[in-house]
């Protein structure tokens, strides 16, 4: 039995340094027991910043199995899926999921034991499929058409289904080992249906919901994924050279340029400046001031 906090980082430079910022956040909290698996094909870029570091472990995968992980839907979310039931296999204990573009902002002591007692945790409620919004309104329509129905083999979906993000996902493991076989059929038949890049977290959304409450793991989890544009800021904070003496170099050299980094206030910052009206957004962005990074980030 054990703790553990997966990533799945490959391919994507960029993904791979969002995963280096994430992992350094978790280190960062005072009492993080829990084993960092890193499923990769990049594990000595992670040891030039990790080094030696005894809480991660790699599981090294190739490129041809990242590739049919996409299963015949050829789905780069599927690939989440594969991963977990690859874990849950090879894993016993309590485990979270993270997506790369996440910062762990507090201790996750609590979303463990939480696992531990059989709950299973979500990112974070996005509405529901009847809500008002584009997105939404489209999967509510397609999935009350009799072909929908037929995707979801019975599954009982409608305009108050709740959806969640899946950039967090919980579980303890082997007792929901099963619920992943479900997600990943479950996701095979949606996209296959209708291919929108949502079905593998609306998939797991109605299993998550069918065998028990979904906690949202948001309040220990900042997901960034609108905010692409730290990406060229963590290349060159982990730039090859970007710490040129030894000592810049240790773990706790690379904490202290990642700490500098204040995701969740740039995240609010952006959320600000996107709820304003979309005409003041406009009028900004024609006065050359729509929102962009703070420059001097690493300084």
């Amino acid at each position: 039995m054990g703790d553990y906090l997966l990533y799945q980082a490959y391919g994507n430079q960029d993904v791979v340094n969002e995963a280096l910022l994430s992992i350094l956040s978790h280190l960062r909290q005072p009492g993080s027991p829990a084993t960092v698996l890193i499923y990769t094909d990049s594990e000595a870029y992670f040891r030039s910043v990790l080094g030696p570091e005894p809480a991660v472990a790699y599981v090294p995968i190739a490129a041809a199995q990242w590739r049919a992980w996409r299963g015949a839907i050829d789905f780069v979310h599927r690939v989440k899926i594969e991963v977990l039931r690859h874990a849950a296999a090879r894993f016993t204990g309590r485990l979270l999921y993270v997506d790369t573009d996440t910062i762990i902002t507090r201790p996750l002591a609590e979303v463990f034991a939480a696992l531990g007692r059989g709950e299973r945790f979500m990112h974070v409620a996005e509405g529901r499929l009847g809500d008002d919004n584009p997105l939404n309104r489209k999967l509510n329509r397609a999935l009350s058409t009799p072909a929908g129905q037929g995707a979801l083999v019975g599954r009982r979906v409608g305009p108050a289904t709740r959806l969640y993000n899946a950039g967090a996902l919980g579980l303890r493991l082997p007792a929901d080992a099963p619920l992943l076989d479900e997600v990943l059929a479950l996701t095979d038949r949606l996209y296959a249906f209708y291919p929108k890049h949502v079905m593998e977290q609306l998939a797991f959304g109605i299993v998550w919901a069918a065998a028990g409450p979904v906690r949202e793991a948001a309040p220990w989890i900042c997901h960034y994924w609108d905010l692409k544009e730290l990406r060229p800021v963590l290349a060159e904070l982990f730039a090859p050279g970007a710490t040129p003496e030894p000592l810049s170099r240790s773990l706790d050299g690379w904490q202290a340029r990642a700490a500098r980094l204040d995701v969740p206030a740039l995240v609010a910052s952006k959320a600000r400046y996107q709820a304003l009206p979309a005409w003041r957004r406009a009028w900004q962005r024609w006065r050359g001031q729509a929102w962009q990074l703070p420059a001097g980030l690493l300084n």
